[in-house]
């Protein structure tokens, strides 16, 4: 009795081996082909790189908040850019056009600053944080009685993601 004991748990032994073999094997191939991406960091590996700045511009008698900030995404995915943000007390909301700033109670990401002329005429808007890159973004709001100064020490601005990541934003109005 005691040698068939042995040998059914030597099989036991030897087929919990052979799933826990498979069961790795499959993780490993998932992990490398981006399969199971909350694991593999997709969408999570959202930072800022550095500090933004604000900075306030006026172009035809309407002023404008800009934050300039660096923004890396690890992931293997683009991650939509919030469709409503708060600032200043006000909400905003995903705004895009080739052709116009945003007005009222919208808000833009660009990839170049707008306000590099004296008039804007292009807009690169985009929607997304591009995957595996770190690339610096320009989100443009208009606001009424802003006093940029109020900002000197460093502030935050939650980046409330679809996806669920909240990437808290850090800038500084530099001193002039």
């Amino acid at each position: 009795m005691r040698s068939r004991r042995k040998a059914i748990s030597g099989a036991i032994t030897a087929l919990i081996l052979v799933i826990a073999s498979v069961v790795i094997a499959i993780a490993v191939v998932g992990l490398a082909f981006g399969l199971f991406s909350g694991f593999a960091g997709s969408g999570t590996g959202l930072q800022q790189v550095g500090t933004g700045t604000l900075s306030s511009v006026t172009v035809s008698g309407t002023d404008y908040a800009v934050i300039q900030v660096t923004i890396k995404n690890g992931g293997s995915s683009a991650v939509a850019f919030p469709s409503t943000i708060s600032f200043a007390g006000k909400t905003y909301s995903l705004f895009q056009s080739s052709s116009k700033l945003p007005q009222y109670q919208n808000y833009s990401v660009y990839i170049s600053n707008p306000f590099s002329s004296p008039t804007p005429t292009t807009f690169n808007n985009v929607t997304t944080v591009q995957p595996n890159s770190a690339q610096t973004y320009y989100l443009v709001f208009p606001v009424t009685n802003f006093n940029p100064g109020a900002y000197s020490s460093p502030s935050t601005l939650d980046l409330n993601f679809p996806n669920g990541v909240t990437l808290p934003i850090t800038y500084v109005y530099p001193n002039q």
